[in-house]
């Protein structure tokens, strides 16, 4: 069965009707890894799960996606193997309690899901990590896969003695290559992970908890470097969730694996959550960045309370695992840390969330319905984390932190180490004092959509509306500020905006009115008919940085909407970089002016001019930075994207030509190098010997986007073949090379791609699955081919009923994206 693309999703029902037949008490999983360094070898595992049958001689089915199964046993009868249908083995004639046995060849994988394998290039060692989310547990043990059927694991593995193994449960070794993972508490089947390989591990402990950080050998002596940072934001979040929850940490030791090759930032797996191991930082960060990873630490350990020991019971409120993990992930990062969290949710988080609450794909937060589990994942988006997130902030100043904390506490308790719906965390807020918290419920979190909040200046203040895309009366609790023509703030008051307009009076005219000043609220802000040209005036007047996020956040929506031209945006955007004060904000608004306004929201003949003007307000940062600042870093890495100067990048590659206190550190030199294959400066032997200089992971990923971005039609029918046909590329491998295949610069090169990316593509659904299906068809999508021949191929393609579903999320997000640039390009074209 070694190809599991296309097998059918769990659908509602279906894990319905298991959960009423069988209720599942432990696995015992017997893994052998001896082979693992063997480049064609998959892995044994033997799988023996007790469970018990609701009533005699009921039926029901376990999972299983081997690549083969030599044997099956029920009770001690032999199961036919043959029958199994679809990853599905069905199991008949059930007694009161029930002994299943599975031993089965299992094959790794390269997509980061089930048991995934990776070689490292820098020293050719072999590391492995499970990821089971959503439907992946399957792929690498034999199990009931749904949330509701918690269980306890004991985990055994045989591997070469040199190896380090790490789970769900403390591990021990008895002897070398010979490892125990305690019992663990009930987990879903989604949880369940293992780490194993020759990783580099560093100890400490905190408040009785033992803790650990690991990663690649290779990645040694920065992970050294770094664990004193992670431990300590680890250990200070451990403080302040135990004071808010009332509950300690109930999975023993923490473990924080940094695993390659990871599709999302982090996995919250009890006891041993896996992250990406970006975040073991090898060159120059910025301080925002940093803050993102210890937001990252501080969120999958608010996941230990919710959704490790209360979890959903079915996938449609997974949106309340990662809403609540977003909210107090920024509110608890803020408050111990130095990091700036909630601007850094409002530039990059809440934008992530706009955007996808505006696109036809739109939904509520919370009661979607979803059949089965793929839809209940292609859901899983900037609604279910940034909006969610949003709704929930504004309902804990509503109901103020006793009673929002006092009801969490009160539900953690009923329902720890199983399972409940988002009707039981209500009834745990109203029980403790909260009213009517089924109707906020109702207003924000099942209904979709953004309102628009304007606020515009009167003759004697200011004047608040609101309109909304549906009949939604969702009240908006905000702060209110108004500026004189001076700059001076002569307006600061909090409302409530639902259905009737607010007008505020004001000592002394108000020229710009900035609705929502703390970025509390979910909604598009605007500033009235002449509020543009106020604002272009007056935002650098505003000392709010959270006002600040705002009104960048309404410049690139309304660019979106076709509402701004965006030759002024860009005006705004680049006047703003230069007296931004958090360089994290100043890099996210050169990425939106590089990649939107000077990409598909231009006309292509103009790109080149954009690119050029905001290359040299970069450089003009870059030159009146302190040497070595973060400031000096974003506007490096902006300069380089959009210079079409390859003299002078190659005199920073070589060091003829380099500012002051410039480190080209390997992801610098990386930028670098990708720039200059864009422009076609450099060749694929350059490429090579760049490549076999940093041989690590990162470099390899480079090296592919490089490869893929070089103007050459060669290069891009070897990129083309990468991307839609099979290999044992990584997912990692895929993406970079997705994303280097279209850049806006090469259109009349890549023009003939942009018809087959609506065939080929889709096509891959054959033998590739799950994220990396979707990611690569996101990643690699004709974004900068803006024009309407190129939407008509995205509906022609979307108009097939045979479509996955995950390819047709992201045809259709990818899609209406373009659509809004081509009409925003049909507007504003002769500016």
């Amino acid at each position: 069965m070694g190809n599991v693309a296309g097998m059918p999703s769990l659908k509602l029902v279906e894990a319905g009707a298991r959960a009423g037949a069988i209720e599942v008490e432990n696995y015992r999983i017997a893994l052998d890894l001896r082979q693992a360094e063997q480049p064609d070898a998959g892995f044994g595992c033997a799988t023996t799960i007790s469970f018990r049958a609701h009533q005699p001689d009921a039926e029901t089915f376990v999972d299983i996606k081997a690549e083969r199964v030599h044997s099956a046993s029920l009770n001690g009868q032999p199961i036919d193997v043959a029958a199994i249908r679809d990853g599905r083995l069905a199991l008949t004639g059930l007694l009161a309690a029930n002994e299943l046995h599975v031993l089965s060849e299992m094959a790794y994988s390269t997509d980061g899901e089930g048991l995934h394998r990776h070689v490292d290039p820098a020293d050719g060692r072999t590391y492995l990590y499970a990821m089971s989310f959503l439907d992946a547990g399957p792929r690498w043990f034999a199990c009931f896969d749904q949330p509701d059927l918690k269980a306890t694991y004991d985990v055994t593995v045989r591997c070469p003695t040199d190896w380090t193994v790490l789970g769900n449960g403390a591990p021990r070794s008895s002897a070398p290559g010979e490892w125990t993972l305690a019992t663990t508490k009930p987990l879903s089947t989604y949880f369940v992970t293992l780490v194993a390989g020759p990783y580099h591990s560093i100890r400490s402990e905190h408040d009785g908890i033992t803790l650990g950080v690991h990663a690649r050998a290779s990645l040694a002596a920065h992970l050294q470097d770094e664990a004193e940072e992670i431990f300590a934001v680890t250990a200070r979040a451990f403080d302040r969730y135990h004071e808010l929850f009332g509950l300690r940490y109930p999975f023993g030791e923490y473990h924080q694996a940094f695993v390659p090759d990871f599709n999302a930032g982090a996995m919250e797996n009890p006891g041993c959550v896996t992250l990406r191991d970006q975040y073991v930082f090898r060159s120059a960060t910025t301080t925002g960045e940093r803050g993102v990873r210890a937001n990252t630490i501080v969120h999958e350990l608010a996941h230990m309370w919710f959704g490790d020991l209360v979890t959903m019971r079915w996938w449609d409120d997974l949106w309340l695992n990662e809403s609540f993990a977003e909210y107090m992930a920024h509110r608890v990062c803020s408050e111990i840390t130095d990091y700036a969290a909630w601007s850094e949710f409002g530039i990059r988080r809440k934008d992530w969330g706009y955007v996808a609450d505006q696109a036809p794909s739109t939904h509520p937060v919370a009661g979607n319905g979803s059949a089965d589990a793929a839809g209940a994942l292609a859901d899983f988006d900037g609604i279910s984390y940034a909006k969610g997130a949003a709704a929930l902030k504004q309902l804990a100043s509503y109901l103020g932190d006793d009673v929002f904390f006092g009801g969490l506490r009160a539900y953690f308790t009923q329902h720890a180490f199983g399972n409940a719906e988002f009707s039981d965390l209500i009834a745990a807020w109203t029980a403790a004092g909260g009213v009517a918290v089924d109707e906020w419920a109702r207003q924000w979190l099942r209904t979709a959509g953004l309102d628009t909040i304007s606020a515009e200046p009167t003759a004697t203040g200011l004047a608040l509306t609101r309109r909304s895309p549906d009949t939604s009366d969702r009240p908006h609790a905000l702060r209110v500020n108004g500026y004189a023509s001076d700059g001076s703030l002569v307006l600061d008051e909090t409302v409530v905006l639902a259905g009737e307009p607010v007008r505020l009076t004001s000592p002394q005219p108000i020229a710009l009115a900035v609705a929502d000043a703390e970025d509390d609220t979910w909604a598009k802000i605007r500033f009235g008919p002449a509020g543009w040209t106020a604002l272009a005036a007056l935002l650098p007047q505003i000392a709010n940085p959270l006002s600040r996020v705002v009104a960048y956040n309404a410049v690139r929506d309304a660019v979106r909407d076709a509402e701004l031209d965006p030759a002024r945006a860009l005006d705004v955007l680049l006047s703003a970089s230069q007296f931004e004060s958090d360089p994290y904000v100043v890099g996210d608004l050169w990425n939106f002016a590089i990649g939107s306004l000077a990409g598909p929201y231009s006309p292509p003949e103009q790109r080149p001019a954009r690119r050029e003007r905001i290359a040299e307000v970069a450089l003009g940062q870059l030159r009146s930075a302190e040497p070595g600042s973060d400031g000096q870093l974003v506007a490096a890495r902006s300069f380089i994207r959009t210079t079409g100067s390859s003299q002078t990048l190659l005199g920073w590659l070589d060091g003829r030509e380099r500012p002051d206190g410039l480190r080209i550190d390997a992801e610098l030199r990386w930028a670098l190098v990708g720039a200059l294959a864009t422009m076609g400066a450099v060749d694929e032997d350059f490429l090579a010997a760049e490549l076999a200089a940093d041989l690590s992971a990162s470099g390899a990923g480079h090296a592919a986007r490089a490869r893929a971005a070089l103007p050459l039609a060669s290069s891009k029918a070897r990129a083309w073949a990468l991307l839609t046909e099979p290999s044992a590329a990584s997912a990692y491998e895929l993406y970079a090379t997705a994303e280097g295949f279209f850049p806006a610069s090469q259109d009349e090169l890549t023009a003939p791609y942009v018809p087959r990316f609506f065939t080929e593509i889709p096509a891959t659904a054959a033998h590739r699955k799950g994220f990396a299906l979707a990611r690569v068809a996101l990643l690699a999508y004709p974004h900068s081919s803006a024009a309407r021949a190129t939407l008509e191929l995205a509906a022609a393609a979307l108009a097939r009923a045979e479509l996955d579903g995950g390819i047709r999320r992201s045809l259709i997000d990818a899609s209406d994206a373009q659509r809004r640039a081509v009409v925003s390009q049909q507007r504003y074209r002769s500016s």
